[in-house]
C-alpha cells in the first residue's frame, strides 16, 4: 500500500505533458543538443550500492565527428574512447575491440544524448525547482515511470549549458538504485587536444556478430508498455561456447538483453537482483532457457522471460 500511494501522489503532482509546450521536454532537449555539441569535461563519481567510481569524461567536436573519451580513475585501467559511432574498449589484460553505438554504453542514458521524443510518452514529466549541484545553479527534472515495470529518473541540468550535472535513478518507492554526481564541470570554446589525438589513432575495426537476423524467431507474450525489438543476433552468454539467440529491447530509455539457447547442465538462478537496480531473470521452457537482463524492476524481467514463446507457435 505504502508503495502504490508514494507512486500515485507523485504521478498526481506531474502535470500531463504534450511536446512543444511542455518546458520540462524543452529542457530535455535542451540537453540532448548539449550533449552531442558542446565541448566540455566532467569530472564525477558513480554512486551504487556497493561502489563508488571516480570518472573523468571529456566530450567535443573534431572536424564535425563527435569524440568522447571516459576514463576510470580507481584501480585497473578501463578507459573507452567514442569516435563518430564507433566505440573502442581498452581495458587491463583484454586486448582492445570496438562496437558500433552511438553512445558509451554503462554511462550517461544514451537515450539522454540521442532521442528524448522516443521514450517521453512512457514517462511523466516535470520541473522540480531550482538546486546547486559543483558550484553552478541547476534545473531539476524529474521522469516518473507512468507503471511499476520500469524506474524513474531525476536529473539536474546546469542552467547555462543543459548539461546534466547529476542523474539519480528511483524505484518506485523513490530509494535512490544508482547516481552520477558532477564534481565539476568546465566548458571550452576549442576541443580538448586530447581528443584530437584520439581522433587520430587507429582504432580496431568494429566487431560484427557471426550471425544478425532482420526479424527474430521468438515472440513475447507480454512485455512492458513501449518495449519494442532493437537488435537480434547470435550472441555468446556467460562463456557459453555454443551461440545463443540475442534480442535487445528498448522503451526508447531503458533496455533489456534476452538470451535464448539450449539448457545447459549449469542451473542459471531464476531471479538475481542488485541494489543498483540491474536484474536478472531466468526460465526454462522444456529444453530451452531464457536469460533476461536488464537495469529494471525484477517483476518486469520475470514476465518477459516467463512469455516468450517461438513465433511459429503465434501463428
Amino acid at each position: 500500500m505504502r508503495r502504490f500511494l508514494f507512486a500515485l501522489a507523485w504521478l498526481l503532482a506531474l502535470p500531463a505533458h504534450a511536446a512543444g509546450d511542455d518546458p520540462a521536454i524543452g529542457w530535455l532537449h535542451k540537453m540532448q543538443q548539449a550533449l552531442s555539441d558542446a565541448q566540455f569535461r566532467y569530472s564525477l563519481i558513480h554512486l551504487q550500492s556497493d561502489h563508488i567510481r571516480p570518472l573523468r569524461y571529456v566530450h567535443g567536436k573534431i572536424d564535425g565527428e563527435e569524440v568522447a573519451y571516459l576514463e576510470h580513475l580507481n584501480g585497473p585501467q578501463k578507459n573507452v574512447v567514442r569516435v563518430g559511432d564507433r566505440v573502442t574498449y581498452l581495458e587491463h589484460d583484454v586486448k582492445p575491440y570496438s562496437v558500433r553505438s552511438a553512445r558509451i554504453s554503462g554511462f550517461i542514458p544514451p537515450a539522454f544524448g540521442t532521442g528524448v521524443e522516443a521514450f517521453t510518452p512512457f514517462y511523466q514529466l516535470a520541473l522540480a525547482g531550482r538546486d546547486r549541484v559543483a558550484g553552478r545553479t541547476s534545473q531539476v527534472v524529474r521522469i516518473v515511470s507512468t507503471d511499476r515495470f520500469r524506474y524513474s529518473y531525476s536529473l539536474w541540468l546546469d542552467t547555462q549549458t543543459a548539461l546534466p550535472l547529476r542523474i539519480d535513478t528511483l524505484n518506485a518507492e523513490g530509494q535512490l538504485l544508482e547516481q552520477y554526481l558532477v564534481i565539476e564541470l568546465a566548458t571550452f570554446d576549442e576541443p580538448s587536444p586530447v581528443l584530437a589525438q584520439l581522433a587520430g589513432e587507429s582504432w580496431p575495426p568494429v566487431l560484427m556478430p557471426a550471425y544478425q537476423a532482420r526479424e527474430s524467431s521468438w515472440r513475447f507474450g507480454w512485455l512492458p508498455q513501449g518495449f519494442e525489438l532493437t537488435h537480434v543476433d547470435q550472441h555468446r552468454l556467460f562463456g557459453v561456447n555454443d551461440p545463443v539467440h540475442y534480442l535487445a529491447l528498448s522503451d526508447g530509455l531503458t533496455e533489456m538483453s534476452v538470451y535464448i539457447g539450449l539448457a545447459g547442465q549449469v542451473v542459471m538462478p531464476e531471479s538475481l537482483s542488485t541494489g543498483s537496480g540491474l536484474s536478472l531473470a531466468s526460465a526454462r521452457h522444456g529444453e530451452v532457457e531464457v536469460v533476461v537482463v536488464g537495469r529494471l524492476p525484477l517483476e518486469s524481467l520475470t514476465n518477459v522471460a516467463n512469455s516468450i514463446y517461438p513465433a511459429e507457435q503465434g501463428q
